[in-house]
């Protein structure tokens, strides 16, 4: 993916099993959102109609002055949009907890962003001007925003609760980081303790109070988010279970349908008979 190669990602290769904390920790800097926007695709259409669209830029075409985001559906805004370009963006899925660790809505003044001026030209141009290979690079470009945007949240540190506020956080980052990179490692406790660089009660008071939950049921929602975006994709049942770190398939549909209603065997067949 594109992505792959905008995004400057720090991975140091070598096995964690020695000592999970010097392969997170000792990073210069931890790329604390490829493995997490990476797993939900990102794809965008045009809209002609604002109520409708999840991203406006206003301005023109050479000079655009203002973007428009809502991350959860279509929000209304006293944002003057529409006036350049609209777009529907679908982010993965309502199951992505981006989306519940952004507003609903945000306003962008392009004015105070070469970057961000640049990357809305270019979307405005490829959503109003069609040419071959313009549905790949609209995706692109609309997720490489989204990346942007989450820097921004991050580096900035808007947040006292939530995801970003836990990517921001120089103890919970490596925590995070390693369960977004390794869902299905058998993690245990003392691990992310140890990536945390904190005590024990320590880590699990301001991971608790950060993320609104602990550690492990953390890894457990992770696991099940992607677990289910996998079924959905015609991935069976026990590859599943397996691949995000359960033992057994029964293991696994006992933890997925506590979380979803359904049995993911009943999730898997809907999804092949679509």
């Amino acid at each position: 993916m594109l992505i792959d190669v905008v995004i400057l990602t720090y991975r140091i290769y070598g096995s964690i099993n020695s000592n999970f904390s010097d392969h997170y920790s000792k990073m210069t800097r931890i790329d604390r959102l490829s493995s997490l926007v990476s797993q939900f695709e990102i794809k965008t259409r045009p809209a002609t109609d604002s109520t409708e669209a999840n991203l406006c830029i206003d301005g023109e075409a050479e000079n655009p002055k203002g973007l428009w985001l809502a991350f959860s559906g279509t929000a209304n805004s006293s944002f003057g949009r529409g006036s350049l370009a609209m777009a529907k963006i679908d982010y993965g899925g309502n199951s992505n907890p981006i989306l519940m660790a952004l507003p609903v809505e945000m306003t962008i003044d392009l004015t105070t962003s070469d970057e961000l001026r640049a990357l809305a030209q270019l979307i405005a141009s490829e959503i109003n001007t069609p040419r071959c290979g313009g549905q790949i690079a609209i995706d692109r470009l609309c997720e490489f925003l989204l990346v942007s945007v989450l820097r921004k949240q991050i580096e900035t540190r808007e947040y006292e609760t939530g995801l970003l506020a836990g990517l921001a956080d120089p103890n919970l980052s490596p925590v995070l980081v390693a369960i977004h990179d390794e869902p299905g490692r058998l993690w245990k406790l003392d691990d992310l303790v140890s990536l945390s660089a904190q005590s024990r009660s320590q880590f699990m008071e301001t991971f608790q109070s950060t993320l609104g939950v602990s550690p492990i049921s953390y890894l457990r929602q992770w696991r099940m988010t992607l677990a289910r975006n996998a079924l959905m994709s015609g991935a069976r049942v026990k590859e599943t279970a397996r691949k995000f770190g359960y033992g057994s398939g029964d293991a696994f549909t006992r933890a997925f349908t506590q979380t979803y209603g359904v049995a993911p065997t009943k999730l898997s067949a809907q999804t092949l008979s679509g």
